[in-house]
């Protein structure tokens, strides 16, 4: 078996190695219908490789995993970290500098909905609020 080369990865390295997975398999926007109080914000991945989907929860210190057993016997089992609300925008926030424009858009298109959904009444929210960007992120 090879060994991984992951943990000797910086901080950074990893980050990036997490948003390149986030690309290709990841999604995030908002759930719920829309112009009901419940809708909310969500970051997730789902895969076939629960070592992969692992080391988001690892990362980050946030959000779930669940597994998914297929009722097709074809199909493979599979795992989706999920992070929702605040904690999903502190996802965000950290992997939208390395992800593909067209997501980084994406993220930045929900940020207007998010500063006016209604559980940004939670104090701990403020810091993030100025966080969000307004137009463009910076690519690195």
């Amino acid at each position: 078996m090879l060994e991984s080369k992951y943990k000797l990865l910086s901080k950074e390295q990893k980050l990036m190695f997490l948003a390149g997975v986030f690309e290709g398999e990841g999604s995030f926007g908002f759930w719920g219908k829309e112009g009901k109080n419940n809708r909310y914000l969500r970051a997730q991945i789902r895969m076939c490789d629960e070592d992969i989907v692992l080391r988001f929860i690892d990362y980050f210190k946030l959000g779930s995993v669940s597994t998914y057993l297929p009722k097709n016997k074809k199909h493979n089992k599979s795992w989706k970290w999920t992070v929702s609300g605040d904690k999903a925008i502190e996802v965000m926030l950290q992997l939208a500098p390395y992800l593909g424009i067209r997501r980084q858009e994406k993220f930045i298109e929900c940020c207007p909905s998010y500063k006016q959904s209604p559980h940004l009444q939670k104090s701990y929210s403020t810091p993030l609020i100025k966080q969000l960007p307004t137009k463009t992120l910076p690519l690195n």
